[in-house]
C-alpha cells in the first residue's frame, strides 16, 4: 500500500512543470526623459530548450538581441526602463529557458503636416 502511494504521489509530481525563475534586472535606469503620454509597455521573448535540465540544445536570444527585435517590431523610436527575466520552465524531460523583455516603448511620432 506504501509503495502504491510513494508511486502515484511521484508520478503526479513529476507529470506537472514547474518554473524556476532565475534573474530579474533592470537593464538601465537613471537620468532618462519621462515617456511621453501615449508610451506603452512592450515585451518580447525567446526560449530554447534543454533535455533533461542538462543538455542545451538551444539557448533563448541574447538581450541585445531582443531589444533590437522591440524596437523594429513596435516601431520604438526611444525605449525607457528595460527589464530582463529569465527562467526556466521544466516539463518531465524537456526544458524551456526563456528571456522575456519588457520595456516602455516610445513609438515613432507621426510627421506634422502643416495646412
Amino acid at each position: 500500500m506504501k509503495r502504491a502511494l510513494l508511486l502515484s504521489f511521484s508520478l503526479t509530481a513529476a507529470s506537472g512543470g514547474c518554473t524556476l525563475h532565475h534573474s530579474k534586472q533592470a537593464l538601465w535606469t537613471g537620468d532618462q526623459p519621462e515617456p511621453r503620454p501615449d508610451a506603452t509597455f512592450v515585451t518580447e521573448e525567446d526560449s530554447g530548450l534543454m533535455l533533461l535540465g542538462a543538455f542545451t540544445l538551444t539557448e533563448p536570444d541574447h538581450y541585445a538581441v531582443l531589444l533590437e527585435r522591440a524596437r523594429r517590431r513596435h516601431r520604438c523610436e526611444r525605449m525607457h526602463h528595460a527589464q530582463l527575466d529569465f527562467f526556466t520552465d521544466h516539463w518531465l524531460i524537456v526544458a524551456f529557458p526563456v528571456s522575456r523583455m519588457t520595456l516602455i516603448c516610445e513609438h515613432s511620432a507621426p510627421p506634422v503636416v502643416n495646412k
